[in-house]
């Protein structure tokens, strides 16, 4: 039976740390540790994890707060298992989650990763509306392919409910710290590149949506580091073989452009060439199919919501590839 490390990054947690280490420690597989690193607490965190006296658990009290994909690429560090299992101190695992997400993988060795379907709960002040448009979104695809399909449109899984080799985990070097909020899917991109990701078809997480939660709080900070971190693996993945940065045109909105030109691409080897708002010319679209058949840009990035469907299918019909040249993010 292999050993799984679960790992739980905590800051201030007090509220649901308790609910979600029994979560935990509920598990119907046997073959596991918990690492809990507290990430430099202020409230009671640390006296409630002074309270666990359950053996598998292993407690680390940072005195300093160093963000999560540091603390987790530490406790990961810690971890005697081969495949890790993260959980979010304020989410609930469901008792089989290790162990049908062990079994999946002892079925699919050649996978890098696995998730699975999630149910989410709410906090006070949560629109019962915004958690099922989460749910909705994190549950997207199962398939390996459809996940690997749309991996710069849409996060591949939810990261409380990840279970990811170690070997996989480090080659891909671990959490980007540079991320604040989407360090997980900057990892799940990486790992794309090494071997398959799949999802259980079975709700084995609940995941809390609260009025804390940081990207809740800035919705539009972590589409620009979506944004971001798309553009830089795809340059690094898709386009490793141009010596040059290289060139884009992209489709965005007036508001978008302006922030994403502030925001996003001054920190990203690429080179806009231009920005088109389909919705105001209805000739951009064949421009930007000429400007790339002329060889004057490389790719285009679809970033226009509204038309992003329309403008997919016209760009597939003058023969660009998604992921190759086109790009919807």
């Amino acid at each position: 039976m292999m050993k799984i490390s679960v790992v739980m990054a905590v800051y201030n947690g007090e509220r649901y740390l308790e609910q979600a280490v029994n979560s935990v420690l509920a598990q119907t597989y046997d073959n596991f540790e918990l690492i809990v690193v507290d990430d430099g607490s202020t409230d009671r965190t640390p006296e409630i994890l002074g309270t666990i006296a359950d053996s598998r658990v292993k407690k680390i009290r940072r005195t300093a707060n160093h963000g999560a994909a540091k603390i987790l690429n530490f406790a990961v560090g810690k971890a005697d298992g081969d495949w890790i299992a993260i959980h979010d101190a304020d989410d609930i695992s469901m008792p089989e989650r290790l162990s049908v997400q062990a079994d999946y993988i002892r079925k699919r060795p050649e996978l890098v990763a696995v998730g699975s379907r999630i149910a989410c709960i709410g906090g006070n002040g949560v629109d019962p509306v915004q958690l099922r448009r989460a749910e909705t979104n994190l549950n997207f695809g199962t398939g390996g392919e459809q996940l690997y399909r749309n991996r710069y449109l849409v996060c591949p899984m939810c990261h409380g409910s990840s279970l990811f080799s170690k070997e996989a985990f480090l080659k891909a070097g671990g959490y980007d710290p540079t991320y604040r909020i989407a360090y997980d899917y900057d990892l799940w991109l990486r790992l794309f590149q090494i071997g398959p990701i799949e999802k259980v078809e079975q709700v084995l997480y609940q995941y809390r949506i609260h009025s804390d939660s940081l990207s809740r709080r800035n919705g539009a900070r972590t589409y620009m580091e979506k944004l971001r971190c798309c553009i830089r693996r795809l340059r690094e993945f898709e386009y490793s073989h141009l010596a040059m940065e290289p060139r884009f045109a992209v489709f965005a909105n007036r508001k978008l452009t302006r922030d994403i030109a502030r925001k996003v691409f001054p920190h990203c080897p690429v080179r806009i060439h231009y920005y088109f708002d389909s919705s105001k010319n209805a000739k951009h679209p064949e421009q930007a199919a000429a400007l790339l058949n002329e060889g004057r840009i490389d790719g285009i990035l679809l970033l226009q919501k509204q038309e992003r469907s329309e403008l997919t299918r016209f760009f597939l019909e003058q023969g660009l590839t998604l992921n190759r040249n086109l790009f919807s993010l």
